[in-house]
């Protein structure tokens, strides 16, 4: 049995309290240290070739905005302002401020194919992650525009919340019941889509409906340049190679490219499945043949979904386009993507990024499933959703930079001789690949 005195029992009470009274003066420590900003009336400029002032009462999400910027404004005494510069002088107006030691916004929306190569490249844009404000790996940030963003092992762009998804394949319900074919979905899903199990539906759906001996209703049909792109990024192939971004490669010789060739190259002639556009066709034409139930599959973008839902009368689905044969996950083009920046030539930076993070913090009456109501509106069924919700979670979006250098004649050109077999793509690659690397080497140099 162990006896306390009185004495110990005394020198017990008073370590507890000496003890207790050491954790107050830590938190108190603590929370006197938690820096209070004052950027002394400072203009935090945002910038875009659209209008990005909220208005007051035009939707929830801009009178969040605006809540938002009372705030920061008043939290760290600086004035939020946006700049709108139209899209063809967009990026001439970067340039040419940056040359002359200013700079058009302090946070800057760009294309991708503006980003890089010429901004990163060129030494236009600050290496944000070096300003040591920005935890990138919070769940904000877009991994996959984070991702993008970093080279010699720091990060330069960055956008907030999810990809707008891109690149899908709708298909036409109602014409693939009609036919028989009633699994797509279960097909997808169960990752059982694959090129072949494409050819096998776009066989049963391609054919002549009034017997006048005219192939009238085809099995896949796309938007300029969509379906060959499709092939190639489904089976893990590039346009070019940005794997070493200061080295950019012209990439179609690679056998996965070279495969996806003569996948697509088989659809088109040999199996001639494929909604191929007469010449002087508008660039929407299969689009628009997917409309009016002349086209069972459409490789296609999510954007297109307000023309489906106003104007097609046949129900439709979204999957994604299926494996090639070197792949075991499906993949989503992505294309027409914007990031934001920060030139290089702004003004106390990290004043800058602190009141951005502060900006794109989430909103505390923020629905995390808000996200689903714009599609809820523009899609047919709850599949299609589950569709985007995949690109999300897998993170399966390809930036595709095809546009990024100049080279996009070589790619039509290339296109042509496959859809009309003036060559293999063996042949056709070999043709123009060294050309296109060069030019591909050209664009570096500003």
């Amino acid at each position: 049995m162990v006896v306390i005195t009185k004495q110990r029992k005394s020198f017990i009470t008073c370590l507890g309290l000496t003890a207790a009274l050491l954790v107050l003066a830590l938190a108190g420590a603590v929370a006197g240290s938690k820096e209070k900003y004052d950027f002394g009336g400072r203009t935090v400029t945002y910038s875009a070739w659209w209008e990005l002032r909220p208005q007051p009462g035009a939707s929830v999400e801009m009178d969040r905005q605006i809540r938002r910027v009372t705030e920061v404004e008043k939290k760290y005494n600086v004035k939020i302002d946006y700049a709108n510069i139209p899209w063809g002088e967009y990026l001439a107006r970067y340039i040419t401020t940056v040359m002359a030691g200013d700079s058009m916004a302090d946070i800057a929306c760009v294309e991708v194919n503006w980003f890089y190569p010429t901004l990163l490249l060129n030494n236009f844009c600050l290496p944000i992650s070096s300003l040591g404000v920005f935890d990138f790996n919070d769940e904000k940030f877009q991994r996959e525009t984070v991702t993008f963003g970093e080279y010699n092992g720091e990060i330069y762009c960055y956008e907030i919340g999810n990809v707008y998804p891109r690149g899908v394949v709708f298909f036409n319900k109602t014409m693939f019941a009609r036919e028989g074919i009633t699994d797509m979905y279960d097909v997808f899903f169960n990752y059982e889509w694959t090129w072949d199990k494409m050819l096998e539906y776009a066989k049963k759906l391609t054919r002549d409906t009034d017997g006048d001996g005219i192939i009238d209703q085809w099995g896949l049909g796309g938007g300029t340049g969509r379906v060959w792109r499709g092939f190639i990024i489904s089976n893990g192939a590039n346009f070019i190679d940005i794997s070493d971004k200061s080295k950019p490669r012209f990439a179609l010789g690679d056998p996965n490219a070279i495969a996806a060739l003569q996948a697509y190259q088989d659809f088109t002639l040999k199996h001639q499945v494929i909604l191929v556009p007469p010449e002087g066709a508008p660039w929407d034409y299969a689009i628009e043949a997917f409309i009016e139930g002349k086209v069972g599959m459409l490789v296609g973008q999510i954007y297109k979904l307000h023309s489906l839902k106003t104007k097609m009368q046949d129900e439709y689905g979204a999957v994604l386009f299926p494996m090639g044969t070197s792949m075991k996950e499906y993949t989503s083009e992505l294309t027409g993507h914007f990031v934001k920046v920060m030139p290089i030539t702004i003004k106390n930076p990290k004043e800058v990024a602190i009141v951005e993070d502060a900006m794109t913090e989430p909103h505390p009456d923020e629905d995390p499933d808000d996200w689903r109501e714009y599609y809820e509106m523009r899609m047919t069924d709850e599949e299609s959703i589950e569709t985007v919700k995949m690109i999300w979670d897998k993170q399966l979006s390809v930036f595709n930079l095809q546009s990024a250098f100049d080279v996009m004649d070589i790619f039509y050109t290339l296109e042509w001789e496959l859809q009309t077999g003036a060559k293999t793509p063996q042949a056709a690659v070999e043709e123009y690949a060294q050309e296109a690397q060069m030019r591909i080497n050209d664009s570096l140099i500003f």
